[in-house]
């Protein structure tokens, strides 16, 4: 109810006063909903979006025409989704910029290489690129997504080498690069990711031995390195196996190291890890 003084008061206004104050606000309104919900994509993220469109060959991806008329018409990435398919941008949350927090293109056609600035959409958590023909080497700066969870390139032609740096990725959970050309050793520094539950490197020409520091790994529960070219022995750690409780990898329940060229023995203990 409004109060009789605010009635009256509002009775000396002409009409037109009140049309014009009322549009006013409306204004202010709409205004203030713009700049707290249709923030602009960061221009990192949109330059790397860009620049992944056309490295790989955007115009022959399956679907890939909402792409294009999205960067024809300059349309920004986080505030027009439903052009660019696959893409999730995060919520304003008061900055100035969206940033792409998921990229999904599995099985879409995509073909020619990663950009160098790929990993300048630092605030990625989830990049799933599975079943297409990328080509070329996983960029270092890939190591800059420090919020990376979830990286899935299985079922590409990636050669090349794993970079060193993924000791960055602080928060992965699972690294999956199976089924491509990648050459080289298994990087180390694998074994510092204290939140890696999966680890999926077979049908590669990985080569060297099996880095004992990738059982340093707490968390794992799949580690796949079948169909390489790795040597040397079975690492003395496995031994460790024989009681579960205290193993560096609690918790294991599949690995497979079969077609390599490893030496020695698997501890007797071993056959009682579910699924191995």
């Amino acid at each position: 109810v409004i109060p009789t003084p605010l009635v009256a008061l509002a009775s000396t206004f002409p009409p037109y006063v009140c049309v014009m104050r009322a549009q006013l606000v409306l204004a202010v309104f709409l205004l203030d909903a713009v700049v707290r919900i249709g923030a602009p994509t960061a221009p990192a993220d949109l330059a790397a979006l860009k620049d992944f469109y056309h490295s790989t060959n955007g115009t022959k991806w399956r679907e890939g025409f909402t792409w294009q008329t999205g960067i024809d018409s300059n349309l920004d990435p986080c505030d027009n989704l439903e052009y660019y398919k696959g893409v999730t941008c995060n919520k304003n949350g008061g900055d100035p910029d969206r940033q792409v927090t998921q990229i999904w293109l599995s099985a879409m056609s995509l073909e020619g290489t990663l950009p160098p600035n790929f990993g300048d959409m630092t605030a990625m958590q989830q990049l799933f690129l599975t079943y297409n023909n990328i080509s070329g080497t996983i960029p270092e700066t890939m190591c800059n997504i420090s919020s990376l969870l979830y990286l899935e390139l299985s079922q590409n032609k990636l050669s090349g080498t794993i970079p060193n740096c993924i000791s960055k990725l602080s928060k992965l959970q699972k690294w999956d690069t199976r089924n491509n050309m990648l050459t080289g050793t298994i990087p180390a520094s694998f074994g510092q990711l204290s939140e890696l539950q999966g680890l999926y490197l077979s049908s590669n020409r990985l080569s060297g031995t099996v880095p004992k520091e990738l059982f340093d790994a707490k968390r794992v529960e799949v580690l796949i390195l079948s169909y390489n070219e790795l040597e040397g022995t079975v690492p003395k750690i496995f031994s460790r196996y024989k009681i579960k409780e205290t193993a560096s990898m609690q918790g294991l329940s599949w690995m497979d190291l079969r077609s390599n060229d490893l030496q020695g023995t698997y501890p007797d203990m071993m056959a009682l890890l579910a699924s191995v």
